[in-house]
């Protein structure tokens, strides 16, 4: 449905002003606000029709009127005006991200630290998984006899480790060569590819299998091919910060939100759905049918970051009126962020 410019006008008028106060707006507030020279009954018959088009909705009779979710939906796709982050503050976001040294987990959690102070709301950042994350190389020590500690590197920094009981006695040297026979053949691979090729080839006949090739592909699935995804690293941070909404002052609500942000299982998949977006989005309540009753009144702002393939995402969850204007270059910056230093530190 098409808005006239006047309606439009008035009703960016109107939501503006909401996310400032979280109170209804009444005509008078419009007429002194907006640009337009409108009398008052004029203004009042402009918000009647927007309320009959589904943009506004009146509390109370007596009451201004507020604006819908599908007036937010209108109001991000078509009338938003950025505040976007200046070069110097870029470059404090990239230096304090940088500062915590090479540590994957470190950077993650600085930055849904800065992206919770920067917009003052709930930040979200979800991790790499480790079966979609390339393999760079893997290592084996010796511990004692039969003992090895297997260590894999994948891209972005992410370790992974385990230590694997042998039936069999091998030295050093033997680690050695079967480390290199592995990192030339699977460097490169996720690490779901490289794991479901070791169990490919251990389902040949070994008489068609080199004895080195043989022994470094049963070490590889004793220590690896039994691992399923890990339980990826979700970081939370501003949860207090709900307790500074109007729209959260009843405590029925915000145990319902709190209880929300528990659920990993309905956040993962949530995330993992925006990260399908090559850029920001933002996703509002009737947008997000996976999301239920309980993200009613909330909006999800995204970014992927890793490069061309996505490694994890950078998120905001808050009320419907979120600055958006505000938060949406933060989740950017610190999105791209996070990749320029990945692509500097880990790809290949």
């Amino acid at each position: 449905m098409t808005l006239a410019q006047r309606e439009t006008d008035v009703l960016s008028t109107i939501i503006e002003s909401y996310i400032s106060t979280a109170l209804p707006v009444g005509s008078r507030t419009v007429a002194n606000a907006s640009r337009l020279k409108l009398s008052a009954a004029s203004m009042r018959n402009t918000m009647a029709d927007l309320t009959d088009k589904g943009y506004l909705e009146q509390p109370h009779t007596s009451a201004g009127r507020i604006p819908t979710a599908k007036a937010f939906r209108l109001y991000v796709d078509s009338l938003l005006r950025m505040r976007p982050i200046s070069r110097e503050e870029r470059s404090s976001i990239l230096a304090r991200l940088t500062l915590q040294g090479l540590e994957i987990s470190k950077m993650l959690q600085q930055a849904t630290a800065m992206v919770s102070s920067l917009s003052h709301e709930v930040a979200l950042v979800l991790a790499p998984g480790g079966n979609d994350v390339r393999w760079r190389r893997v290592d084996f020590s010796l511990l004692a006899d039969r003992l090895i500690l297997a260590v894999l590197v994948l891209d972005g920094g992410m370790v992974h480790s385990r230590v694997v009981q042998l039936d069999e006695q091998v030295t050093t040297d033997d680690l050695i060569h079967f480390a290199n026979y592995l990192n030339s053949h699977y460097t490169g691979l996720s690490f779901s590819e490289a794991r479901s090729r070791i169990l490919r080839e251990l389902h040949r006949t070994e008489a068609h299998l080199e004895k080195l090739c043989a022994r470094a592909l049963g070490l590889a699935r004793l220590a690896f091919s039994g691992e399923t995804e890990e339980e990826r690293q979700l970081f939370v941070e501003g949860t207090l910060t709900m307790l500074d909404k109007a729209e959260f002052t009843d405590a029925a609500r915000m145990r319902e939100l709190l209880a929300l942000l528990d659920e990993r299982t309905r956040l993962l998949k949530l995330l993992d759905n925006t990260m399908r977006s090559a850029d920001v989005s933002v996703s509002i309540a009737p947008d997000m049918p996976e999301a239920e009753d309980s993200f009613a009144g909330l909006s999800v702002i995204s970014a992927p970051y890793g490069g061309d393939v996505p490694l994890g995402v950078v998120s905001v969850i808050g009320p419907l009126r979120m600055d958006y204007g505000t938060v949406v270059p933060v989740v950017d910056c610190i999105s791209k962020s996070l990749s320029t230093l990945l692509k500097d530190r880990f790809s290949a």
